[in-house]
């Protein structure tokens, strides 16, 4: 910890600024505090990144999806507060007494094999959290997890894409760390997925257990060469957690496990990782602190300097203690939702596909919205139904879902089918009543790659990505595989698939060398092929006959569903309009002259905005940060607010709250309901809940 310059704000936002934390290639970073006292670390961003507007409008996307992940439970710094829009911006994060992965390594040397093991089992879960958003940390190394007393925290995810957006990689440079940069990041000008994370999350287990450098030292170039070539050394790292380390560490990121299948590998369960931590639980000796005694940022620990914050709480053991509370949430009038990329672009209960775009009233960004505070909006709504558990009818699998996200399941045109896909490398088919119909194997075992995805159903089967994106497959409703199709080198498929009326639709990934949609007919034939102008976010939206692509660039793509011509010119999104979410759901009207919703989640809250104008109708505060997308069945609104889960009417009052303390959740799946059962993600498969009876619990 340092002391303050003159040059340094005394305050950001409504915080007080105490101390100095450190610098990195997105700003400075400060120890601040609430008016109750509770401590932030407050990034603030450098003057020259918030003069780019392209910076500006990268970080703004990057805060508002970093909030929907972190907080108890995840092992990730929860982001709690934020003003994107401010002369300079900046971000506000948990604070988390410890020291960092590499500090612990350089005071104590490589931890014993069983904390690496447990390392690895909170870590794997953290980056199943960070992808399940469609998020990739790209800078996961030694000093940015910090090790706590009740485990470790990951920090600075998904913003580290902020600087990748500005001229520091237009000229070449490659943002991320030597010694953790994967090859791709190498050999693609700095272009990362979820296997990237995979790669440094194994040099840094690798570090942990040898207590150094696994691609050793010397030039950055030597170590790039090392890196491509595979050339690490694994000389001092325990043979149980070595067979963990090497499949992380393959040059093609096709060929490394994902971050649920490592989960699955380790062994852990929730409870018994949650026994795995206490004071100093990364060293069999634990020397206590002088009570002077800090961590400095300034501190050279010999790790290579790269564009990214290096930046870590110090490791204080006096003053509070514990993770603040987030700040109070903006007020509904703050925001107006509009509507999306065309009228009629959000399915009634679809749940995905769609676009809303929200622009601030009172932010003041060049020509934002001035008119007069929304007429009629609610005041947030608090819980009015009691919490109660959750009555589980049946559960199956033995192996979690996809860290792809989307749906828990997919169900059979008839509602007789529940389809999903695991980290097990099957697509499982089960009964309405929870029979097993079949289990068909189409990736290779764990750790290789074998994660089969979120299925879309039609009469004649299921159709899923696996393999990592490598293959859509078609399997029947007897569970044989009707066909493959693989993806071509250099445009891997990147999302789940999209069902556009008989067509089968699927988009690259942000490995490609050329972003593109594909369309195939039920039968396998190629139907057409469209190429993007850049890398597409998130999967397509198929409304009727166009499909909407919403791109990374803030802009949207419009296809022809029929043929896949683009049918009009790329809209670029203005500056002051910004992404709200990309898989609203629509509650109709209910025939007493109600109007049509459009609601969405976010950050925890679910808010429901009026169709025809966007004007904000009531929000919902639920339990924790995290949510899933929303699902509409019969006028009810399902989602998971925390891990809860929110059964709520179109005026917004909650009609039950389950819990699921018997049956841990997966609550960043979106719930699928059908006559009789909510369908969740569970830590070993999916769960069918009885739907409650009417009345509010």
């Amino acid at each position: 910890m340092q002391a303050l310059r003159e040059t340094d704000p005394r305050h950001i936002g409504p915080y007080a600024v105490r101390a100095r934390l450190g610098a990195g290639g997105m700003g400075e970073v400060y120890l601040a505090e609430t008016p109750t006292g509770l401590r932030l670390a407050a990034k603030l961003v450098r003057a020259e990144h918030a003069e780019d507007r392209t910076f500006r409008a990268r970080f703004r996307q990057e805060v508002r999806a970093a909030r929907t992940v972190g907080g108890p439970g995840t092992y990730i710094a929860r982001v709690l507060d934020a003003d994107t829009e401010a002369v300079r911006p900046w971000m506000a994060s948990e604070y988390v007494e410890g020291p960092t992965l590499r500090d612990a390594v350089l005071d104590h040397g490589g931890l014993p094999e069983e904390a690496v093991r447990s390392l690895a089992a909170a870590l794997s879960e953290a980056l199943v959290a960070i992808h399940a958003q469609g998020m990739v940390h790209r800078d996961l190394k030694p000093s940015n997890i910090l090790l706590a007393p009740d485990g470790p925290r990951v920090i600075d995810f998904g913003i580290v894409r902020a600087l990748e957006a500005t001229a520091l990689t237009r000229t070449g440079t490659v943002v991320g760390s030597v010694g953790y940069v994967s090859p791709e990041q190498i050999r693609n000008d700095g272009r990362v997925g979820p296997p990237s994370d995979i790669f440094a999350l194994g040099a840094v287990l690798a570090y942990a257990s040898a207590g150094r450098e696994p691609f050793g030292e010397g030039r950055d170039a030597v170590i790039l060469m090392r890196i491509m070539n595979r050339d690490y050394d694994l000389s001092g790292t325990p043979e149980g957690v070595r067979d963990l380390i090497e499949p992380c560490l393959r040059t093609e990121p096709s060929e490394r496990p994902t971050a649920g299948e490592l989960s699955s590998a380790i062994g852990h369960t929730a409870e018994s990782l949650l026994r795995s931590w206490r004071p100093g639980w990364y060293t069999t000796a634990t020397p206590a602190l002088a009570p002077s005694e800090r961590w400095l940022p300034g501190r050279d620990s010999d790790e290579r300097e790269s564009r990214v914050e290096y930046v870590a709480p110090p490791t204080a053991t006096d003053g509070p203690t514990g993770t603040p509370p987030p700040p109070p949430p903006p007020s509904p009038s703050r925001r107006r939702l509009f509507q999306g990329i065309a009228a009629g672009t959000l399915a009634a209960g679809a749940g995905v596909g769609g676009w809303l775009w929200s622009r601030d009233r009172d932010g003041g960004g060049a020509g934002a919205d001035k008119e007069g505070a929304d007429a009629g909006v609610s005041p947030s709504t608090s819980v009015l139904a009691t919490p109660r558990p959750a009555v589980v009818d049946w559960a199956y699998g033995t192996a979690r879902l996809s860290e792809m996200g989307g749906p828990s399941v997919t169900l059979s045109p008839d509602g007789d089918t529940v389809y999903f896909g695991g980290v097990d490398g099957a697509l499982h088919a089960v009964s309405a009543s929870g029979r097993k119909l079949w289990e068909t194997k189409l990736g290779e075992p764990p750790l290789y790659g074998g994660t089969v995805g979120a299925a879309v159903a039609t009469d004649d089967g299921a159709y899923c990505l696996y393999g990592n994106g490598q293959k859509l497959c078609a399997v029947g409703v007897d569970g044989s595989v009707r066909w493959e199709r693989a993806s071509t080198e250099g445009a891997r498929y990147g999302t789940m698939p999209v069902l556009a009326g008989e067509l089968i639709v699927v988009s690259t990934d942000a490995f490609a060398k050329e972003h593109m949609v594909r369309a195939y007919a039920s039968d396998g034939f190629l139907t057409w092929t469209a190429s993007l102008p850049g890398e597409p976010d998130g999967p397509p939206a198929a409304v009727d006959d166009r499909i909407y692509v919403n791109m990374s660039s803030d802009s949207t793509v419009t296809l022809d569903a029929k043929d896949g011509r683009q049918l009009a010119a790329q809209e670029t999104i203005p500056a002051n309009r910004q992404r709200a979410a990309n898989h609203p759901a629509v509650v109709p009207p209910d025939g007493t002259g109600s109007r049509s919703l459009v609601v969405h989640t976010e950050n925890g809250r679910l808010t429901a905005v009026d169709r025809k104008d966007g004007a904000v109708v009531w929000t919902l505060d639920g339990h924790g940060t995290s949510s899933s997308d929303p699902t509409v069945h019969e006028s009810l609104i399902y989602a998971f607010l925390g891990e809860h889960l929110f059964i709520v009417n179109r005026d917004g009052v909650p009609q039950h709250v389950l819990t699921f303390d018997e049956t841990p959740v997966l609550p960043e799946y979106r719930p699928v309901v059908d006559s009789r059962h909510v369908y969740v993600a569970t830590h070993k498969g999916i769960a069918a809940v009885d739907l409650p009876s009417a009345a509010p619990g």
